[in-house]
């Protein structure tokens, strides 16, 4: 994948792959951001224009169209839920603009964060992923895509072993959305959250924006959120991450502590202002 000249001049190579015979092709924001125009090599060598048909910079994922004369072969998503520390895996790319390369490794660990950002939730390998990886795919051994390449640790600027990639569950999350509307809607409750003193899993509601979904519902400051719709809540993060990630309209059942006792709530959840 070829990124036009944009302001500065320079082009960015990067890889992506197809998720539908129609011409939709998943890669990373960051690989076409300012970008003026967009070129995709295909594998037998055609080269096509590129659209943006939707982007999202908070996960770092693009969705383009190309519109080709015959239908492409698209690939599946897995579930990378499913997938766990040790599984082999093979990413595929163009690093350095070498054109198609492959590259064989294990998950190192699941979960990694970068930069303690609410939708960093990494999987780690030591697949080498290089400059120009950014964007393709991490197979698991049953040909499923479960990762998309994004980013690596390295002081040299050369893979060491230590590669990320934007799980698959998450993506094919972000990609409905950017097939459906352009763009990402995320959830708002009108509630800060914050991490309890101790190592007790739940989350401590701060401040409660007046006449907002979280008040209306009738969360207090002090109350230790510890379930979502049934499922346990280990951190602020993690409840900020079911609330961002609900759909604006969707009533989340909350199971809180209030001083000690139980207490449950209905939360109609909002739109999260752009």
């Amino acid at each position: 994948m070829t990124r036009g000249a944009g302001e500065r001049g320079g082009r960015s190579l990067g890889s992506g792959f197809v998720i539908d015979a129609s011409g939709l092709i998943v890669t990373n924001n960051h690989v076409i951001e300012g970008a003026k125009e967009i070129y995709v090599a295909l594998q037998n060598g055609r080269r096509l224009k590129a659209t943006v048909a939707g982007r999202d910079a908070k996960t770092d994922i693009a969705l383009l169209r190309v519109q080709p004369k015959k239908p492409l072969t698209a690939l599946a998503f897995g579930n990378s839920d499913e997938a766990k520390a040790g599984d082999w895996v093979l990413a595929i790319g163009n690093p350095f603009g070498l054109g198609g390369s492959v590259s064989a490794g294990i998950i190192s660990a699941r979960n990694r964060q970068l930069d303690a950002e609410l939708y960093d939730d990494f999987i780690q390998t030591d697949a080498a992923i290089n400059p120009g990886n950014s964007g393709g795919p991490l197979f698991d051994m049953d040909g499923k895509v479960v990762g998309v390449n994004s980013a690596m640790l390295s002081p040299s600027g050369g893979s060491i072993g230590i590669g990320f990639a934007i799980p698959s569950n998450t993506v094919a999350t972000i990609v409905a959305q950017l097939k459906a509307h352009g763009r990402v809607e995320r959830g708002w409750i009108g509630a800060n959250v914050e991490d309890l003193d101790d190592e007790r899993p739940g989350a401590r509601v701060g401040h409660v924006t007046p006449a907002g979904p979280a008040a209306v519902a009738g969360l207090k400051a002090r109350d230790v959120v510890v379930r979502i719709d049934g499922t346990a809540v280990k951190d602020s993060r993690m409840m900020q991450k079911l609330v961002v990630e609900a759909t604006a309209g969707q009533t989340l059942r909350f199971e809180l502590t209030r001083a000690g006792r139980p207490v449950s709530a209905a939360v109609r959840v909002a739109r999260r202002a752009r």
